[in-house]
């Protein structure tokens, strides 16, 4: 007797729908195409329950026909495909015809289509891939289609959801990443009865990425335009210096499909080279047209993988595109003349910098009256801006005898706290339960690292992992104050954020205030903050909040956070590898240390302080 069975429709239809169907967002993903597919000019999604309850996507394309109607909820029906050889030439967003009727045998389904040439429309139901009704019905032209319940026969599917607000967050995000590479229909997206994306048709795409993710990235683009070996690439890319911590910013397009592509990345990386530094991506969005033949998007039943013909000449059109584009982008020249003060110390200096420069050059400023500069009540890292400077004679020296007494303004952000006088500098404290034991800087190591000694023997310290611990406990310790230390800022900053970040602060703006932030949101996707923790930058609190709401998202599980997991993110601005500290900044760090409950090791869990015994050298060098 034979054991082999050929399974029933509905089981077969429920296994595609695990490949095809994998939360409320592949959902919005396959509806949407389909009414791309179908011309239309403009595309609405209504979403409740994240999707759970209600996920309506109504559109004024073609529509269909009774016949159509009916056909379309059977496996692999498609009009996209006739013959064998289409599938080498696929020009359109679906093409596998599994998408309906995946969708219908896991939800209770509901469509509403009609041709603009008939007089009545179709209505039909179905209900867990079970037809139920086809009747006539009068509706607009286009197709309407509300997929309600979804799993609501597959329990175990619905369980392994994640949150509302997790599902919501995917389900903009597809949203976004579809509207954004056909800024010629129009999209809304209302959720919960609620409208929080409205794009109108538009020519130019920076419209709709502004759109999207706000003035700031936008501003931040340049455009770019390239073909090569029946290749084009089109789009914008972000300029020199401007990078994310993730590639969720970085938007690439295969004939007007989004897809994500190791050689895609690869060669995004190697146009950037060593302009970008390592962790770190610059946005992108690329539109990339190629021949169909060149690219296989039947690889993955919900379409995500894609393979080539040629990865390696990919690579090299993407790289060899983003490299001359970089090259032949304008860089303003900043010039300074007159009386405009230079960092609040020297006047009359001219300044020119371009970005081919590497030059660095010390100001003529004594020892002796750097390291009062650096002892004033709060200290920082000179940033690194690698300018050629060209300052006349009788500057230097009023600048040498007079104006460098008092403290310049880029010395004034509290990147360390005041080290006392009374306390002896050539030794800090090494933050010990036991015994607590001197330590005396002697230099640095490839200025990430701080080595010095003690009694015991050779102590070395992650300048980084250490700044970060100290900022950590500061943070969390701020929060637990009744009125946490904030700055108040003389002039609100407004930052504008993506949709899913600005949905995302304002679930969570008590944890934010908690901290020191007084946020608040200003307008559809534009928030005000009006102080800061202490522990920041005053100049630099956009790009704080910014890059600290941004790990977060990107690291956190769950979409609601604890004041823990914000510290740790703004734990990101302590002083990074390769900065340079005075000896006087080493010491203050150190001191600093001392007052940590836990200094050994940063809130991430790596160690901060490593020691070698004599006792250990002596072994390593066979002395004993």
């Amino acid at each position: 007797m034979s054991i082999i069975r050929i399974l029933p429709d509905d089981i077969s239809n429920r296994i595609a729908a695990g490949e095809v169907i994998e939360r409320p967002a592949s959902v919005v993903k396959e509806l949407m195409e389909n009414s791309i597919d179908a011309g239309a000019s403009s595309i609405s999604v209504k979403i409740e329950n994240a999707g759970k309850r209600l996920i309506m996507v109504t559109d004024d394309g073609s529509g269909m026909d009774s016949d159509d109607a009916l056909l379309c909820f059977e496996p692999h029906a498609t009009s996209k495909i006739k013959q064998i050889d289409d599938i080498d030439n696929i020009k359109t967003m679906g093409f596998r015809g599994e998408a309906m009727p995946s969708i219908a045998s896991v939800s209770r389904l509901k469509m509403k289509t009609r041709k603009k040439s008939s007089m009545e429309g179709l209505e039909v139901n179905i209900e867990g891939g079970r037809f139920i009704s086809a009747e006539p019905v009068g509706c607009a032209p286009g197709t309407e289609i509300a997929v309600q319940n979804l799993f609501f026969n597959t329990p175990a599917r619905r369980k392994f959801l994640k949150t509302d607000n997790t599902e919501e967050k995917h389900i903009i995000d597809m949203f976004c990443s579809i509207a954004l590479a056909h800024p010629l229909i129009s999209f809304n997206l209302i959720l919960n009865g609620t409208k929080i994306l409205s794009s109108s048709k538009e020519n130019d795409l920076t419209s709709r990425i502004k759109t999207f993710y706000g003035k700031t990235l936008k501003d931040a683009l340049i455009p770019l335009s390239f073909s090569k070996s029946d290749i084009f690439v089109e789009g914008y890319i972000a300029r020199h210096g401007y990078t994310r911590k993730s590639r969720k910013e970085q938007r690439v397009y295969i004939n007007s499909r989004p897809i994500e592509s190791q050689a895609v990345y690869r060669g995004i990386k190697n146009g950037y080279d060593s302009l970008v530094m390592k962790g770190t991506f610059p946005p992108v969005f690329l539109m990339i047209e190629m021949p169909p033949s060149k690219v296989d998007f039947n690889v993955h039943p919900a379409k995500r993988e894609v393979r080539f013909r040629e990865p390696g000449l990919l690579v090299n059109v993407i790289e060899e595109a983003i490299k001359k584009t970089v090259r032949e982008s304008h860089t303003p020249t900043i010039a300074m003349s007159g009386n405009i003060p230079f960092a609040g110390i020297i006047s009359g200096a001219e300044i020119s910098y371009t970005p081919e420069q590497n030059i660095q050059r010390e100001l003529p400023i004594q020892n002796s009256e750097r390291d009062t500069l650096i002892n004033q009540e709060k200290t920082e890292l000179l940033p690194e801006i690698k300018p050629e400077i060209t300052i006349p004679d009788d500057i230097i020296n009023a600048c040498t005898q007079n104006e460098c007494k008092s403290a310049p303004a880029q010395f004034n952000s509290p990147q360390f706290e005041k080290f006392e006088a009374e306390t002896d500098s050539s030794k800090a404290q090494l933050p010990a339960k036991e015994d607590t034991e001197a330590i005396r800087v002697l230099a640095f190591l490839d200025e990430t690292y701080i080595l010095g000694v003690n009694d015991s023997g050779l102590v070395i310290i992650d300048q980084h992992a250490a700044h970060e611990r100290i900022l950590f406990e500061k943070f969390l310790k701020n929060a637990e104050a009744d009125s946490p230390n904030s700055q108040k800022l003389l002039i609100p900053v407004t930052l504008e954020l993506s949709k899913s970040e600005f949905q995302f602060l304002k679930r969570n703006l008590k944890e934010f205030r908690a901290l020191g932030f007084d946020v608040e949101p200003f307008g559809s996707n534009t928030v005000i903050i009006s102080a800061f923790p202490s522990e920041l930058k005053c100049n630099e609190i956009s790009e704080s909040f910014a890059e600290i709401l941004h790990i977060i998202i990107e690291n956190g599980k769950k979409p609601n956070i604890n004041k823990s997991e914000i510290a740790k993110a703004a734990c990101k601005k302590a002083v990074k590898a390769h900065d340079k500290l005075s000896i006087k900044e080493a010491e203050s760090l150190i001191q600093q240390m001392n007052n940590c409950i836990l200094p050994y090791s940063c809130p991430h869990g790596r160690p901060t302080i490593i020691s070698i015994s004599y006792k250990e050298l002596e072994k390593r060098f066979g002395r004993i």
